[in-house]
């Protein structure tokens, strides 16, 4: 008989459900998958309301002896335990104590006392939490679809703006560079004509002029 403690919850389920069988001068243990290492103690309930409190080591513990002497159903709860402080519970699935041989109640086994109702009222809720979490998963994709659209939309209105960026500053560009060569000529114009003025200052000879 095996559980595991879930960890982030306060489940601790049967994963191996092998009855454990040995003669009641014995010791009776099941164990535990547990969701990481500390201190913790594993608390039985009889049918008669009393608790029994008992240290798991190496991941198991022995169920009390006073628990072993008819056939009942008994509880269980898991502490993980810092001092005196618990830290977590885990409420697990109950344990059945019976007789082998009904008549020969010499021999006693440990079995899942989960009933027909708990076992369907534990199916119910794996196929609802299932179906949370496949509307969380279909909400997500959803998001992450919009998000993706969005995103390729914003990325295309900046590329039409970094293309409507570039045509302007080709524009800009163009008409700069025929601003210069219209400079330029200019300069020569003047510069011809600064040339022309200055020969014909040169070479003026007022006593031609009557």
């Amino acid at each position: 008989m095996k559980y595991e403690l879930i960890e982030n919850s306060n489940a601790g389920v049967i994963i191996d459900p092998t009855p454990v069988l040995r003669d009641i001068k014995d010791t009776f243990e099941v164990s535990f998958l547990l969701p990481h290492a500390g201190a913790y103690i594993a608390l039985f309930r009889g049918e008669d309301g009393v608790e029994h409190k008992a240290v798991i080591r190496d991941s198991a513990v022995q169920i009390p002896k006073e628990l072993l002497g008819k056939e009942q159903r008994v509880g269980l709860t898991v502490c993980f335990i810092d001092g005196e402080t618990v830290v977590h519970a885990w409420e697990c699935h109950p344990l059945k104590v019976g007789a082998f041989l009904f008549l020969r109640q010499t021999q006693w086994q440990i079995t899942a006392a989960l009933t027909d109702a708990e076992l369907y009222a534990r199916l119910a809720e794996i196929e609802r939490g299932d179906a949370e979490m496949r509307a969380a998963f279909d909400a997500l994709k959803r998001d992450y679809t919009a998000h993706k659209t969005e995103t390729a939309q914003l990325v295309a209105d900046f590329k039409l703006k970094l293309y409507e960026q570039g045509e302007r500053l080709a524009s800009v560009k163009n008409v700069n560079e025929t601003l210069t060569a219209a400079y330029n000529k200019a300069i020569t114009v003047v510069n011809d004509l600064v040339q022309r003025v200055a020969a014909i200052e040169k070479n003026y000879d007022p006593t031609v002029i009557k």
